[in-house]
């Protein structure tokens, strides 16, 4: 039965890899780098250690994850005919999306301690140093107190939260530099310090420098070892809000020294609000114009995180049950979307949804 190793190349020096990492190198019949642009690269050379890369995809695909999908299917090719060591820059489970993509796509739907994979290959995962492992001493931070990793070439799908730490990894040429400062400038004052870091870890090539975020496409030497840093902003000195902010600004606003009218408010006396605010929405629907029906819904939304915190102040409960309350109860009401149900028309819909709410009724009576 063949095994997939994967291992990790750790941030770029030598000393930095562990030492059962570069026997198996040394050792391994047939190896695969992702790519041959590593600064361990050249210690492989000189040891003559043989090893072919995926370079050559990233010239033939149109998108990233083209290339992702093409060399996990190379790899699983590789894999099936015989043992297999597949190198990665830094660690395998960090920042690394072909490994994502190979533990989805093999992995069986097995509880076993040691997971085997699709058409009788094993999978072995040896770990090394990240590259966060050599950011974290230049941005003097503690992961205890919390940070968002990011990888730009996804900033798409997960922004960044203003209220935390920041690591942006794969900020490697200008073109990918420039679209993430127009992502991240939705977030972020033009003139918001960060830290360009480059060749964390690699001594003699390692530099740190900060600049204001408008500059970032400014960078010519932007290279695959480089990544940002954006120290957490505080929270009422933002340019663009979520839910978080909203919830610290009532919170506030209740607090000791905020605003006296609404620390005075009771769920009584913010009665007729919540309806004044939600005719103003029907108005906007009824308008058409949706300015003016964003406006109104956030007017609404003030109102449920209000009562919210006043109930959180009595330990009724939070805002974070609400969220979690609606939730699970819409999830519940739809197994023919999030379950094994079928619904093909708005009267199925209808038959499940009353079904669903019998079965909650019967719940809390039985509770």
């Amino acid at each position: 039965m063949p095994t997939l190793t994967i291992a990790g190349l750790g941030p770029g020096a030598l000393e930095q890899l562990p030492l059962g990492t570069w026997q198996l190198l040394k050792a391994h019949p047939s190896i695969c780098l992702r790519t041959e642009k590593h600064p361990l690269v050249a210690d492989l050379k000189a040891q003559g250690i043989h090893f072919q890369t995926f370079d050559h995809i990233y010239e033939t695909e149109e998108n990233f994850e083209d290339v992702y999908r093409e060399i996990v299917r190379q790899v699983l090719a590789l894999a099936s005919e015989g043992d297999l060591l597949y190198a990665v820059p830094g660690h395998p489970n960090v920042a690394e999306e072909t490994v994502r993509l190979l533990r989805k796509a093999l992995q069986a739907a097995s509880e076993e301690e040691t997971p085997v994979l699709a058409e009788g290959i094993t999978l072995k995962i040896v770990p090394a140093m990240s590259f966060l492992d050599v950011i974290f001493p230049l941005i003097d931070h503690d992961p205890v107190d919390g940070f968002m990793l990011i990888d730009a070439l996804s900033f798409h799908r997960q922004p960044p939260d203003t209220n935390m730490d920041v690591i942006i990894t794969q900020v490697y040429d200008p073109y990918v530099a420039s679209e993430l400062k127009l992502g991240l400038m939705h977030y972020y004052d033009a003139e918001q310090p960060i830290k360009v870091i480059k060749s964390a870890g690699v001594v003699g090539e390692e530099e740190v420098r900060e600049i204001p975020l408008y500059q970032l496409d400014h960078q010519k030497d932007l290279d695959y070892l480089t990544s940002i840093y954006i120290a957490r902003v505080d929270r009422f000195s933002k340019i663009h809000y979520n839910m978080n902010h909203l919830m610290d600004m009532l919170e506030k606003l209740r607090g000791s020294d905020g605003c006296p009218w609404d620390r005075k408010q009771t769920h009584e006396s913010l009665k007729p609000y919540l309806t004044e605010e939600s005719q103003e929405v029907l108005d906007a629907i009824d308008g058409g114009d949706d300015d003016d029906l964003c406006e109104e819904l956030g007017d609404v939304l003030l109102q449920v995180v209000f009562h919210s915190q006043i109930a959180k102040e009595r330990g009724a409960f939070t805002m974070h049950e609400v969220v979690h309350g609606i939730t699970q109860k819409i999830i519940f009401r739809h197994p023919h979307v999030f379950g094994d149900e079928t619904a093909e028309t708005p009267e199925d819909v209808k038959a499940i949804w009353a079904i669903q709410k019998a079965k909650e009724k019967t719940r809390r009576e039985q509770t």
